[in-house]
C-alpha cells in the first residue's frame, strides 16, 4: 500500500495553484518573442525605467522629457521600489512580465492567507482568491505595471491587521507595507489600503486598538517613505495635479450601463475583437477605450456571493467594500462625487479604478459562498438565483425574436445598406447572456450534487475549477501581447542621434500632425501595427530610451509652467521648440510641403509618413539675449508672448527682474550633464543676461565663478541669470529641494521602526491566540 504524501508538501499545493493561475493569465509575456506593450507600457514605463538606469545612482532630474522634469519626485517612476531593480538585470519586456507575474502571485497569496485566517477551508479560500486574481479588472492591470505592484500589498495589509501580533510588532509590519505601497509607483494603492482597512476596522472588534495601529502605521509608513514623499509633495505643488480644479473627474467614470458587465462578459462587444464594441457613448476619457478594459466579476462569482452572504461580520465587511467601490467608481454620477474633489481623492485620476474595491468584496463573498455551497446551500438562497436565470432565458428569447423582427424589417427596406449592423448588438448581447447562462447552469449541477451529498470534496474542486474557467476565459481576452521586436531601436533613433550634434539639441514631435498619419487599430493586429508605427516615429517618451531629449512628451505629472506654455503656443509649436532649443522637428510628410522659410528638410520616411525638419536659426540651450523685460509673474509673461510682440531670441521676460539692454556676448565651452550645465560667458560692459532653456523648478541653483547668484524664471517656464562684465564660468546644478528633508524623515522613520522591533522582542511573539470572529 502506497504511503501518503508527506504533510509538509501539502502546504505548497495552494501556492502552487495560485502561481499556475498567475502564469495562465500573465505568463504569455515571459515567452520568447512576446511582450506586453499596450497603453503606458511601451510609451511611459519603458522610457521611465530606461532613463532611471541611464542616469544611474539616485536620479533627481530627468533631462529627456518635456524640457526637463524632477525624476525622484515622480512617484510613478518607482525609483526606490526594490523589485524595480529587475529592470537593470533583464530586458524591459522580460522584467516587466516577470514583475507582473510575481506581484500577481504575491497579491493572490496575501488574500488566500487572509481568508484562511478567517476560518475558511483551503478550497473555498482558493476559490475566493481566484475570484479576485482572475477578474477582468485585474487582467487589465497588465497594462499598468506599477498599479499592479502597489495593489499587491493591500491583501497583506489585511493579513497584518487581523493578525494576533503584539501591538508594537503589528504597527511595524503595517508601516512597512504602507511604505512599500507608497514607493511602488502607485501611491493610490495606499489609499485603497486605507479604505479597505477602515471598513475592516468598522466591522470587527477591538476598533480602538486597530485604529491606533492603523494611524500609527500610516504616520510611520509616510515617515519611512519620506525620501520619496517629500519630493513628491513638492512636485505636486508645481504640477497640474496641484491646481484648483479637478479636470479629470469626468474622465473614465464607470458608466451605469457597464454594471451589466459585472455578470455578463463583454455584453457590448470587445474593444479589439469580434463582435466589435459599439456603445462608444459610454466611454469618456483621454482614450477611446475605458481605463478598466473589463469589469467582469464572473457570473459564477456572483452566484457564490449570493450563497455566501449572511448576517456576520465578514459579509458586512465585503458588502461595505462593494458599496463603497461602486459609489466611488461612478465618479461624477455618484451621490458622493464631492468626495473626489477633496484630498486625498483629488490627487488621483479616473474613478473607474475604485472598481478594485468591488472586486475584493465579491472575492470575500465568493469564498464564503464556496463553503456554503459545498456544505449544502440554503434553498431560500437558490430562489433569487433561479429567478435571475429565468430572466436570462427570457432575455435570450427576446433577443432571438428581436433579431428576426429586425431582419424582416430590413428585408422590406430596400435602402438598408447593412441590415447586419443593426442586429449585431442584439447578437452580441445574446451571446454574452448565453455564456453566463451556461456557467450558471453548470453551477446548478454542482448545487444539485452538493444538496445530494453535502461536504463533497469533488463539489469543492468543481466549484474552484468552474470559477477559474469562467474568469480566465474572459480575462485572457483582456491580456494583449505583441512582438518583442517593438522594443528594438528604430532606425530613426540612430539617425536623430547623429543630427542632434554636440552639445545636443532637443526634439519636438508634432503629435497632432503625425496622428493623422497613424494606421488604424481596431483589431489586435491593427494595434500591433499602430505600436510599430509609433515606435518607429518615437511617440511620447520613446526618444528618451535612446538618449535623445524631447520638448513634447507624455507624462503622468506635468509642470504647470510647461503645460501653460504649451497651451499658449498650441497653434505655433515651432515657437515652443525654439524656446526650448528643440531644433529637430518630427512631423508628417503630409504637411512637410508647408515647411516655412525658417526650416529645412533633413529626413523623409515615406513608409512611416514621417519627415524630420530643422530650424535653421535654432538657439542653443545656453544663450544670451540683448534685452530683458520685467514681468510680475508667469501669467504676464505668457500673455506678452502670446501677443506675438516678443522676439525671444533677443529678449527675455524675467519675473521679478529689471528691464535692461545689453551688448552682444559670447557663450562657449558648453557642457550639459543630467542635472547640470556649465559654460564660459564673456560679457561686454554692463554685463549680459544668460537664458538656460530648461524648465525652472525649485532646487535649481547657479554660480558665477563659484559664487551663488539668483536664478530667475524666464519666459514663463525657463530660467536665467544676470552675468556681470568680463569672462566668467557659469554653472547650473539641481538638487531636489525636498530631498534632504525627506532623507532625514526616512532615517528617523527607520530608526523608529528598529526601536519598535527591538521593544517588541521583549515580549512573546504573539498575543494569546483567540479565534477571530467572522
Amino acid at each position: 500500500m502506497a504511503s501518503p504524501a508527506p504533510r509538509p508538501l501539502a502546504r505548497f499545493v495552494a501556492p502552487g495553484l495560485l502561481l499556475l493561475a498567475s502564469l495562465a493569465l500573465l505568463g504569455g509575456g515571459l515567452l520568447p518573442g512576446r511582450a506586453f506593450f499596450y497603453r503606458d507600457v511601451l510609451h511611459y514605463y519603458w522610457p521611465t525605467q530606461a532613463a532611471r538606469f541611464a542616469l544611474g545612482g539616485l536620479p533627481q532630474w530627468n533631462p529627456f522629457h518635456q524640457g526637463g522634469l524632477p525624476f525622484l519626485a515622480d512617484i510613478h517612476a518607482g525609483v526606490l521600489y526594490p523589485p524595480n531593480l529587475l529592470f537593470g538585470v533583464f530586458s524591459f519586456p522580460t522584467a516587466y512580465a516577470l514583475l507582473l507575474v510575481l506581484h500577481h502571485f504575491v497579491g493572490q497569496l496575501g488574500l488566500f492567507v487572509f481568508l484562511r485566517r478567517k476560518g475558511l477551508e483551503e478550497l473555498p479560500a482558493l476559490t475566493g482568491t481566484l475570484a479576485f486574481g482572475l477578474t477582468g479588472y485585474m487582467a487589465g492591470l497588465s497594462n499598468f505595471g506599477p498599479l499592479a505592484s502597489g495593489l499587491t500589498w493591500t491583501p497583506w495589509l489585511l493579513v497584518g491587521l487581523q493578525s494576533q501580533l503584539l501591538p508594537m510588532r503589528k504597527l511595524a509590519v503595517l508601516s512597512i507595507l504602507i511604505a512599500t505601497q507608497i514607493v511602488s509607483g502607485d501611491p493610490q494603492s495606499a489609499l485603497y489600503s486605507a479604505l479597505v482597512a477602515a471598513v475592516y476596522v468598522a466591522w470587527f472588534p477591538e476598533r480602538k486598538n486597530q485604529l491606533v495601529a492603523l494611524a500609527g502605521a500610516g504616520a510611520l509608513g509616510l515617515l519611512i517613505a519620506g525620501v520619496q514623499v517629500f519630493p513628491t509633495l513638492a512636485l505636486l505643488a508645481e504640477s497640474t495635479r496641484g491646481g484648483s480644479t479637478v479636470s479629470y473627474l469626468a474622465n473614465w467614470n464607470l458608466h451605469p450601463l457597464r454594471m451589466l458587465e459585472f455578470a455578463f462578459p463583454y455584453p457590448f462587444g470587445e474593444y479589439l475583437g469580434v463582435p466589435q464594441f459599439w456603445a462608444w457613448f459610454m466611454v469618456k476619457g483621454p482614450g477611446s477605450i475605458p481605463f478598466a478594459v473589463s469589469v467582469y466579476l464572473g457570473v459564477t462569482v456572483l452566484v457564490l456571493a449570493v450563497l455566501g452572504a449572511k448576517r456576520d461580520r465578514l459579509t458586512g465587511f465585503a458588502l461595505s467594500l462593494c458599496a463603497l467601490g461602486l459609489l466611488l467608481s461612478l465618479g461624477e454620477r455618484s451621490p458622493v462625487s464631492f468626495l473626489l474633489e477633496h484630498p486625498p481623492f483629488r490627487f488621483f485620476r479616473y474613478p473607474e479604478k475604485y472598481v478594485i474595491l468591488i472586486v475584493l468584496g465579491c472575492a470575500v463573498l465568493a469564498a464564503s459562498g464556496a463553503r456554503a455551497l459545498v456544505n449544502g446551500p440554503s434553498k431560500k438562497r437558490l430562489i433569487p438565483i433561479a429567478v435571475a436565470a429565468a430572466f436570462m432565458v427570457g432575455a435570450l428569447l427576446f433577443a432571438g425574436i428581436a433579431q428576426e423582427s429586425a431582419q424582416g424589417l430590413f428585408a422590406s427596406l430596400l435602402q438598408a445598406p447593412n441590415p447586419q449592423a443593426a442586429i449585431g448588438p442584439l447578437e452580441n448581447a445574446a451571446s454574452s447572456v448565453g455564456t453566463s447562462l451556461f456557467f450558471m447552469a453548470t453551477m446548478g449541477v454542482l448545487v444539485a450534487l452538493a444538496l445530494k451529498k453535502p461536504g463533497s470534496r469533488t463539489v469543492a474542486l468543481g466549484v474552484l475549477a468552474l470559477v477559474a474557467v469562467d474568469l480566465l476565459w474572459t480575462a485572457r481576452k483582456t491580456v494583449w501581447l505583441g512582438p518583442a521586436s517593438l522594443y528594438d531601436e528604430p532606425a530613426l533613433a540612430a539617425r536623430l542621434k547623429e543630427l542632434a550634434g554636440s552639445p545636443p539639441t532637443r526634439l519636438f514631435r508634432m503629435d497632432k500632425q503625425l496622428k493623422s498619419s497613424a494606421p488604424p487599430s481596431r483589431s489586435p493586429e491593427g494595434l500591433v501595427n499602430l505600436r510599430e508605427w509609433e515606435a518607429g516615429t518615437l511617440k511620447s517618451n520613446l526618444s528618451g530610451v535612446f538618449g535623445l531629449e524631447e520638448v513634447s512628451s507624455y507624462g503622468a505629472v506635468e509642470l504647470q509652467r510647461w503645460k501653460a506654455l504649451m497651451e499658449v503656443f498650441a497653434q505655433r509649436p515651432q515657437k515652443v521648440a525654439e524656446l526650448y532649443a528643440g531644433c529637430l522637428l518630427l512631423t508628417s510628410t503630409m504637411v512637410a510641403g508647408a515647411i516655412g522659410p525658417g526650416e529645412q528638410l533633413l529626413v523623409s520616411e515615406p513608409s512611416l509618413r514621417l519627415a524630420v525638419t530643422k530650424l535653421t536659426e535654432c538657439p542653443q540651450r545656453l544663450r544670451t539675449v540683448t534685452r530683458t523685460t520685467a514681468v510680475a509673474d508667469m501669467n504676464e509673461a505668457l500673455a506678452r508672448m502670446a501677443s506675438g510682440n516678443v522676439d525671444t531670441k533677443q529678449e527675455a521676460l524675467v519675473e521679478g527682474g529689471t528691464t535692461k539692454t545689453y551688448g552682444p556676448a559670447e557663450v562657449g565651452n558648453v557642457e550639459l550633464g543630467p542635472r547640470s550645465a556649465r559654460a564660459r560667458v564673456v560679457a561686454p560692459a554692463g554685463g549680459t543676461f544668460l537664458v538656460f532653456a530648461t524648465n525652472t523648478y525649485p532646487g535649481w541653483t547657479a554660480t558665477v565663478d563659484g559664487n551663488e547668484v539668483d536664478v530667475r524664471a524666464v519666459n514663463g517656464a525657463l530660467m536665467g541669470l544676470e552675468v556681470p562684465e568680463g569672462a566668467h564660468q557659469i554653472e547650473f546644478t539641481f538638487t531636489d529641494p525636498a530631498f534632504h528633508s525627506g532623507l532625514q524623515a526616512t532615517l528617523a522613520g527607520v530608526l523608529l521602526l528598529l526601536l519598535l522591533l527591538f521593544v517588541s522582542r521583549r515580549g512573546p511573539d504573539t498575543q494569546e491566540e483567540a479565534p477571530a470572529p467572522t
